[in-house]
């Protein structure tokens, strides 16, 4: 049984991290240990298997390339501090390694069934197809298939092929990784039973804020490294250019004012439609934080295009 290193970020030790060190501790794999690393000094764990070592207030790349560095395992599995694994997370994961071409192993971030209302609203826009794409199956539990990048929330990587994480980046450092992994020939395998509960943000304006933060920073990343595969990311700024193009036009022709109206009615009626969950209230709100994701990604995008990634800010992360 290859050991495996564990690797938490975060920026103090609070009750969610309590809880991913404490479902960590209760894997049922044999061979592992937790390295966490918090801003400033916390105390130690009795358990031999978990190391804390301060990093100082930076961002997670840093503190994942930190752990890299300290880790004594064969294959590092990332995940975050407010996140937490299943029991068969790690021996599921790696049976999936037998096959030389996978680098990465990830599998679904599932909203815990102690969440908030706002993080299962956050939870129903994100496993939405209109809102993620095919990263839906980032949110729920789907098919297992090689996809080019999953969240650093939940994946597994071979240690003597790992790349740096690019610390410029608050977000989309894990896509990078990825994409770096891909480019040394080999694969990133979605697996449906590799599986993590993780919260989302618990205000639905923080997740409004973390969708601004994670498309600007994917804006850099696809600037940075531009490929047509990566225009996926832009369809949202594209949507939203064309509607605010549409929109000023209308006021001056009849058709294309009821062209405009048309594709809106429609726009709303498939977005209704896919926001139908649990109850009246639920499914009101997955509505409305649906479309404010998608303009919001939009923005966030444009934004990233035309700004530069240095001045990312570390208290985005610490404040979320």
């Amino acid at each position: 049984m290859e050991k495996v290193s564990i690797i938490i970020p975060c920026p103090e030790i609070n009750e969610q991290t309590e809880k991913c060190i404490r479902e960590c501790l209760n894997l049922d794999y044999d061979n592992f240990e937790i390295l966490v690393f918090p801003d400033f000094k916390f105390k130690k764990y009795e358990d031999k298997r978990v190391k804390v070592i301060t990093s100082g207030k930076t961002k997670p790349a840093f503190k994942r390339n930190l752990g890299m560095e300290k880790a004594t395992g064969k294959f590092f599995a990332f995940i975050d501090d407010d996140a937490y694994p299943r029991k068969d997370w790690l021996k599921n994961a790696m049976k999936y390694f037998k096959d030389k071409r996978i680098g990465i192993v990830g599998g679904p971030n599932l909203t815990p069934k102690e969440a908030n209302f706002a993080e299962q609203v956050s939870g129903y826009v994100m496993q939405n197809f209109l809102t993620s794409g095919p990263a839906r199956i980032r949110y729920k539990i789907s098919s297992n298939r090689f996809t080019y990048e999953l969240p650093s929330c939940n994946y597994i990587v071979r240690a003597d092929i790992a790349p740096k994480y690019d610390s410029k980046y608050l977000t989309a450092e894990d896509s990078k990784f990825c994409f770096n992994i891909i480019k040394k020939g080999y694969k990133v395998l979605y697996a449906k039973d590799v599986i993590v509960y993780h919260h989302r943000r618990d205000t639905l304006w923080k997740h409004i804020k973390q969708i601004f933060v994670y498309s600007r920073d994917i804006a850099w990343l696809t600037k940075k490294e531009f490929a047509f595969n990566k225009l996926l990311y832009s369809m949202a700024t594209i949507a939203m250019i064309i509607f605010v193009i549409g929109l000023i036009f209308s006021f001056f022709d009849d058709t294309i004012r009821f062209i405009f109206i048309i594709v809106v009615i429609l726009y709303l009626i498939l977005i209704l439609i896919t926001s139908l969950h649990k109850g009246p209230i639920t499914s009101f709100y997955v509505f409305i934080i649906t479309i404010a994701t998608h303009f919001t990604y939009g923005i966030g995008w444009l934004y990233g295009i035309f700004s530069q990634a240095e001045k990312t800010e570390i208290v985005e992360w610490n404040t979320r």
